[in-house]
């Protein structure tokens, strides 16, 4: 299949956030200033980036694609229904967001283009350093290439059809009865403080209540205790799926209480989760893998579990949330859903998988085995791989 229709979702810098701040002081009256050191890279980051962007599009355009560029946001899903192909121009923040566009299977793919002008090799040798500020950059580990590299090589093969997107899980997750957006990578469940106790519980057997906007409602009255309506409680001790658990038995539930729950799928696994001590996976498998963040089970002899492990395919995690709110976190903190106390969240991979064109090195750094060393014989970065 050939594209003809690109949609281009263009990343906003950290050097255009900057710059908007202080001239929302300066209409104040107020003067912002940053570390200069900062903002000089910072620039010279947005000018490489921005010049990535001209050269790409100038590109496209002289093959005759037909082309629509929007920042990535201000990017809508009617951008989307109009393309045959995303491009996402910017890092792993940008083709993630892009991604939060797509929800639909049949939509066109992804290909994300780190317009970072770094090698493989230079993001490595940057966590030392001798400046304070730390600069590093994306790694575009969900981009299919970088502007300063194969990049016409390879939107020629993605253009002409010479080559197939991969079709990577994602995690559907649904907070009180409200569907959010597909997570590429992970979600995180959690309260907003970081220095709180998060609380929940976990569904591990029984009957699951049918949830319903009714049953939900009666069950939340009851949970703060207040005055129930006599027409409320028939109806919560009649509900159909109530009158099932005096049969099949009443659900059981697994207490925590930790620093949050997180979630990944295959291509998140070695972001936030592997940093965890969690698993890396196969970038085809469709598990979920999940971990309880720094639980609390000293109080328990023996633990009642590890809090970590895997959903099968098809499997749905089912908690309730016990704090008074909480936050949902998917593929970082662009996306973010509250929580109340008494809802019910679901979590799988049963979400559409993405179409996303991946690199060579994607997929080797999500092989059955986990490499965590360069080849012995290896030189060249094409044979690289992050430890």
């Amino acid at each position: 299949m050939s594209y003809r229709r690109v949609l281009v979702l263009i990343k906003q810098t950290a050097f255009d956030a900057y710059t908007a701040q202080q001239r929302i002081a300066a209409a104040a009256g107020h003067t912002l200033s940053y570390e200069a050191v900062r903002m000089d890279r910072l620039r010279e980051r947005h000018d490489t980036h921005m010049m990535q962007v001209d050269r790409i599009t100038e590109w496209l355009t002289a093959r005759g694609v037909d082309l629509t560029s929007v920042m990535r946001d201000d990017a809508t899903q009617d951008h989307v229904r109009e393309a045959d192909l995303v491009l996402a121009l910017g890092g792993d923040g940008t083709t993630l967001i892009a991604s939060h566009l797509l929800r639909d299977h049949r939509g066109p793919p992804l290909l994300g283009v780190n317009t970072d002008r770094a090698s493989i090799n230079d993001l490595a040798t940057l966590y030392r350093s001798s400046e304070p500020v730390d600069m590093r950059r994306s790694t575009g580990h969900l981009c299919a290439t970088t502007a300063s590299g194969d990049m016409e090589k390879t939107l020629t093969e993605v253009l002409n059809g010479d080559v197939s997107p991969t079709e990577l899980a994602r995690i559907r997750c649904v907070v009180a009865g409200e569907e959010l957006a597909p997570a590429l990578n992970d979600v995180l469940i959690a309260h907003p403080s970081p220095g709180a106790v998060s609380r929940y519980s976990v569904h591990v057997g029984g009957a699951v209540p049918k949830y319903t906007d009714e049953y939900a409602a009666a069950e939340g009255r009851l949970n703060a205790r207040l005055a129930m309506p006599k027409s409320d409680l028939e109806k919560l001790q009649n509900d159909p799926a109530r009158t099932d658990w005096k049969k099949r038995g009443p659900p059981l539930w697994f207490h925590v209480r930790s620093s949050g729950l997180r979630t990944c799928t295959a291509s998140g696994s070695t972001a936030a989760m592997r940093s965890a001590g969690g698993e890396p996976m196969h970038y085809l498998s469709r598990r979920m893998q999940f971990m309880d963040r720094e639980p609390i089970y000293h109080d328990h002899a023996p633990p009642p579990s590890d809090g970590h492990g895997f959903y099968e395919d098809g499997k749905e995690m089912c908690l309730r949330w016990n704090s008074r709110v909480g936050t949902v976190y998917l593929d970082g903190a662009h996306v973010t859903h509250e929580v109340k106390m008494g809802d019910r969240v679901t979590l799988s991979t049963n979400a559409p998988p993405l179409k996303l064109f991946t690199s060579a090195w994607f997929r080797r750094n999500h092989a059955d085995r986990w490499p965590t060393l360069r080849k012995p014989d290896s030189a060249g970065e094409d044979d690289w791989i992050i430890e």
